[in-house]
């Protein structure tokens, strides 16, 4: 009788696998522009965002230089490089004696 109920389940699980692939070859049915910007909405939510981090977490366990290089590039985009923030728009006036002297001179442009 063991032997039936095994060959039950091995048949059940090959048909369910059978079944499962034939749905994933199936093409798409066609989605209204409702439908699709509700999915674009509801896109990418919490858990995504969580894979995602831990995605990162692991390549930063697998290759530390490439963890190290992202977190440089996010200071370096933040205005951050060496430590320092850099003077940028919208920051405090420069004193223009001051300034005189760090504008190019028109030999040394290339336009």
């Amino acid at each position: 009788m063991g032997d039936w109920i095994g060959l039950g389940i091995i048949i059940l699980v090959a048909l369910g696998a059978f079944l499962g692939l034939a749905r994933l070859g199936a093409p798409a049915r066609p989605m209204s522009q409702e439908e699709f910007e509700q999915k674009v909405q509801e896109g990418r939510g919490w858990m995504s965002a969580g894979a995602f981090a831990g995605m990162q977490a692991l390549q930063k366990l697998m290759n530390p230089k490439a963890g190290e290089a992202v977190e440089v590039q996010r200071d370096l985009k933040a205005g951050y490089y060496d430590d320092q923030q850099e003077v940028g728009e919208g920051d405090a006036p420069v004193d223009p004696a001051e300034e005189e002297g760090k504008r190019p001179t028109e030999e040394g442009t290339d336009a």
